[in-house]
């Protein structure tokens, strides 16, 4: 989707709010938590792998075709490195702070690994959430 630098944009932003240690660093957004012995949770958008044309029109052709779960990406969070369950992931109230910012969006949410690429959930998208393709 065209919009992935606005929506981690809009995470920093409000986990910012929240008064969260975050940090926008390049295609991600840190956060550290301040429960987990300072461990960084990294956010990132990952983009859907659908081949054109059953994929649809490209971003960089229109950015507003695509919206919502049928042609969005994924945000993925990935665990701080020796955090591989969805228990040492989501183990203090600033992490699943972090879980409820990035489900408020039309995309999937994949939660990894920290160790490896190993995706250890993937919660879907709802195409009829406040914040549609934001």
């Amino acid at each position: 989707m065209a919009n992935k630098e606005q929506i981690l944009d809009k995470i920093a932003r409000n986990m910012s709010q929240r008064s969260l240690s975050v940090e926008r660093v390049g295609e991600t957004v840190e956060v550290t938590k301040a429960g987990g012995a300072g461990d960084v949770l990294v956010v990132s958008y990952k983009e859907k792998s659908v081949q054109s044309p059953m994929g649809g029109v490209s971003d960089q052709i229109s950015p507003f075709l695509g919206i919502g779960i049928a042609g969005a990406g994924s945000i993925l969070i990935k665990g701080a490195a020796g955090e591989n369950s969805i228990a040492a992931i989501f183990d203090d109230s600033d992490a699943l702070e972090l879980l409820h910012e990035c489900s408020g969006f039309a995309n999937d949410v994949e939660v990894e690994e920290g160790d490896t690429t190993n995706q250890l959930a993937r919660i879907r998208g709802q195409a009829d959430v406040i914040g549609l393709g934001e």
